[in-house]
């Protein structure tokens, strides 16, 4: 059967020479496009044709629009200090989700799903159809650590966005391909004019930098969310239920002279789920330094993990006015999504992840971490006293008092209005 499904799959390949026109130094707008439908190949595998015509249709929403061009040019990206993200339970259980072990994920009927420390269940495809477990295995080990930055940029921008009608459109933002890259520090390809010369041309982002944001836009839009939340209404906790798509997104393209398709960006909205807390204003936003989105996914994966964490619990924490409240390291840890290293705690992961902490700091990320616990690291098995050791880890200065203002009642009265009016 499996067979038979790669046989009838769609043709979204790359041609053969794809690889040597998207290696050239003058890469054209038009080879996203090439890159989307090699996205769509790889988030489509295993199944038939007339599966993945029905999936990439969801995925994109309202499929592939024209005329919406002037919503992207009155884009003018920048990168900002801080960003406010929304900081909901959906959020919440997506981060979990990808960061997971893959066998922490659980098989259900007919279907694969990982329940959220929140009790939200995540899962993939769509409420209709829930993907097949071979598919969503497939998809399961592409989520990362770049899906949460993607997920954290692009709805990031959608808050900033969302009351601006020159970018935003029937409750969805404009976002550049290009600005998500910029929000993630990466750096433009460049080369030299010529030998002999420090003059240096620049050329673009590289191919698979690109793909990598396609591909996680594409990821993002297949989770979905489901389960109950509690949100706050006249004072009281109601439950709610929620069960759809985490994110939608629709692609803006042109066409050129020649009748060729270039691909302009990205129509972006968070699920239904959102309109359901908003009706009873309920609004849930976290400040995050704009550095979380600059530390590399591989390099600096522990204390990616440990800052993509902490943003939550700063939020959840600010609502109580008490940011030194200590947490003790396996349960940041666990939070945090990450796996304790039992093998070579004391040599190797015990110092990576103190390490990592001690550059969160550095960075002005963390403003103050410390461990409140006398280990006695001369023991034989210190490792398990340093794992029930207790750790006050405060957010810097500037993050509390943005907090205290956003959670004065009259000041965030004021700002809600100069946001619409903006």
């Amino acid at each position: 059967m499996m067979d038979k499904h790669k046989q009838q799959k769609l043709d979204f390949a790359l041609p053969e020479n794809a690889e040597l026109l998207l290696s050239e130094d003058s890469e054209s707008d038009n080879d996203i496009s090439a890159l989307l439908d090699q996205t769509f190949a790889d988030v489509t595998d295993y199944m038939t044709e007339e599966e993945a015509t029905e999936y990439i249709a969801s995925l994109l929403e309202r499929g592939e629009i024209e005329n919406e061009n002037s919503l992207f040019e009155s884009i003018t990206p920048y990168i900002t200090e801080h960003m406010k993200i929304t900081n909901y339970r959906p959020d919440q259980a997506v981060r979990e989700a990808s960061l997971a072990q893959k066998n922490m994920w659980r098989p259900g009927d007919g279907e694969i799903y990982y329940q959220a420390s929140n009790t939200l269940e995540v899962y993939l495809g769509t409420p209709e159809r829930p993907l097949e477990i071979p598919q969503a295995l497939k998809q399961i080990r592409q989520l990362s650590e770049s899906t949460v930055l993607t997920a954290r940029i692009v709805l990031g921008l959608w808050n900033i966005r969302r009351h601006n009608d020159r970018v935003s459109k029937s409750g969805s933002v404009a976002v550049l391909l290009e600005e998500i890259l910029q929000w993630q520090g990466v750096q433009k390809h460049s080369r030299v004019a010529h030998p002999g010369t420090s003059k240096r041309y620049t050329d673009g982002y590289r191919t698979e930098q690109k793909h990598r944001v396609l591909q996680d836009l594409a990821l993002l839009a297949s989770c979905n969310v489901r389960g109950n939340c509690t949100i706050t209404v006249k004072g009281k906790s109601v439950p709610i239920q929620v069960d759809g798509p985490y994110m939608r997104y629709s692609v803006v393209s042109r066409k050129t002279l020649i009748d060729e398709k270039i691909i302009i960006g990205f129509l972006v909205s968070p699920g239904d789920w959102i309109s359901t807390y908003e009706q009873h204003q309920n609004y849930y936003l976290a400040e995050v330094d704009s550095q979380i989105f600059k530390l590399n996914p591989q390099n600096d994966r522990y204390a990616l993990r440990l800052a993509l964490y902490l943003t939550e619990r700063w939020r959840e924490q600010a609502k109580q006015g008490d940011f030194s409240t200590p947490i003790s390291m396996v349960e940041l840890l666990a939070a945090s999504m990450i796996e304790v290293d039992e093998r070579h705690m004391t040599a190797r992961f015990i110092p990576r992840i103190e390490a990592s902490l001690e550059k969160l700091e550095e960075m002005g990320i963390v403003g103050k971490q410390v461990c409140l616990t006398d280990v006695d690291r001369n023991q034989t098995r210190w490792s398990k006293d340093w794992l029930g050791s207790r750790w006050e880890i405060l957010p810097p200065l500037k993050l509390i008092q943005e907090y205290q203002t956003l959670n004065n009642p009259q000041k965030r009265r004021i700002r809600r209005i100069r946001s619409k009016e903006q």
